[in-house]
């Protein structure tokens, strides 16, 4: 799963489900309200996003908007690629927060995504935030 550059063609207020078509050959994409928001889309944005096929919930693919985004970061943020992330958290001997490593947390997403790192959740206390944390491989946590 490769990021592509999308162009965002429309917001809907106030969900903030957004729009945009593949660079690469026009085709729909649709961002999610939760990715939309995270990220501040905006209408005529350029962003990287990996692109999933857009499903109903029977699993059957939707024609009109053929692209779903779940990851999606601005083109200028200069996106680690998963080695790197890797590389980076194989100097830690223990689980680290994003903060901690200084990654930005959609490079550290990708990069668990797609396999290489492994993505912690710790909560302290049963009603307690929970704590996200991410480690090179299964041997460090």
């Amino acid at each position: 799963m490769n990021w592509q550059t999308i162009i965002v063609t429309n917001v809907i207020e106030p969900s903030r489900s957004a729009f945009a078509v593949r660079e690469d050959n026009g085709e729909q994409v649709f961002i999610p309200p939760t990715v939309s928001r995270a990220c501040e889309i905006e209408p005529s944005d350029i962003v990287l996003a990996k692109l999933v096929p857009n499903r109903d919930r029977r699993g059957i693919d939707i024609q009109s908007v053929p692209w779903l985004a779940p990851l999606v970061t601005r083109e200028d943020e200069g996106m680690m690629d998963a080695d790197e992330v890797k590389d980076r958290l194989q100097d830690y001997d223990f689980p680290v927060t994003a903060d901690e490593v200084e990654i930005p947390l959609i490079a550290l997403q990708a990069a668990h995504q797609e396999g290489k790192i492994v993505k912690i959740v710790v909560m302290p206390a049963p009603k307690a935030e929970r704590i996200v944390m991410w480690a090179a491989s299964m041997d460090t946590v």
